[in-house]
């Protein structure tokens, strides 16, 4: 069992509850902090509606790099005293074997890292930019596509038999031009084509949650659209570093990736 370190200010922590209460790694939970102002978990700032708010819990968290910590504010004042949540392991494949075009098996040169790079400060602007809007959604999170599963939220990845990372979304199976369904009400904060990601769609909804559409045939939106929930924002495609069409969702908070499936459960 792994654990996350947490800090809260010393005359509140009874006060201080999160829902699941042992976490699995990657996930979404609810902070609960009467009172409380602001916050953080992860380096990414919470959103206190009513004494609750968001967070994540890395997919990388562990108890030797204690990378998960909670500061809440109440009236100015941050005091410290420790306390432990207890985080589960992701149970996922670690070792599911991808077959991509030979041409995402070298290492990029400096041309392609220049790119890479490039990409890589578009989706962390948008990532940051979600704690921007207040909360966009009223109705549930629905799924963008009901078809298949095919690959799962944090499993352990080779493609073409180099190992890469675990895996940061939510295949679902689908033909070329089968329509992708935004989750939720939010409004369009990137649309590129990515070296890795292909043709993507990135949506924020508000309160710092923003969710991701990979490897489409088309975005049928614009940066600064306004989508609602269950409107076809895309056609699934096989485009970037992919075996075939399928949809790739993710979900982050910030910066910090979670299971998409996470947003189901929200009431």
């Amino acid at each position: 069992m792994t654990s996350l370190f947490l800090f809260a200010a010393a005359l509140f922590t009874q006060d201080i509850s999160w829902q699941p209460a042992t976490p699995p790694q990657g996930s979404l939970i609810v902070v609960s902090a009467p009172g409380a102002i602001t916050g953080d978990v992860a380096g990414e700032p919470l959103h206190f509606t009513g004494g609750k708010a968001l967070a994540a819990v890395p997919l990388g968290a562990t108890d030797s790099t204690r990378i998960v910590t909670l500061s809440i504010r109440w009236d100015g004042a941050v005091v410290g005293k420790a306390a432990y949540v207890p985080v589960r392991p992701r149970k996922a494949p670690v070792n599911e074997q991808v077959r991509a075009a030979e041409r995402f098996t070298p290492p990029p040169d400096s041309a392609l890292l220049a790119r890479i790079d490039r990409e890589r400060d578009l989706m962390g602007d948008a990532a940051r930019r979600a704690h921007e809007l207040p909360r966009l959604w009223k109705a549930p999170f629905v799924r963008p596509r009901t078809s298949r599963i095919t690959s799962v939220f944090g499993s352990g990845r080779q493609v073409n038999g180099v190992w890469r990372s675990r895996h940061a979304g939510l295949d679902l199976a689908g033909p070329k031009g089968a329509p992708v369904r935004v989750s939720n009400r939010g409004i369009v904060a990137l649309v590129g084509d990515f070296f890795y990601g292909g043709i993507s769609v990135f949506v924020h909804h508000g309160d710092g949650v923003m969710t991701v559409y990979f490897h489409l045939s088309r975005a049928l939106v614009a940066v600064g659209d306004t989508v609602e929930r269950g409107q076809i924002i895309g056609r699934v495609g096989a485009t970037g570093r992919v075996t075939g069409p399928h949809l790739h969702w993710g979900a982050q908070y910030g910066n910090v990736a979670f299971n998409p499936v996470d947003l189901l459960k929200l009431r």
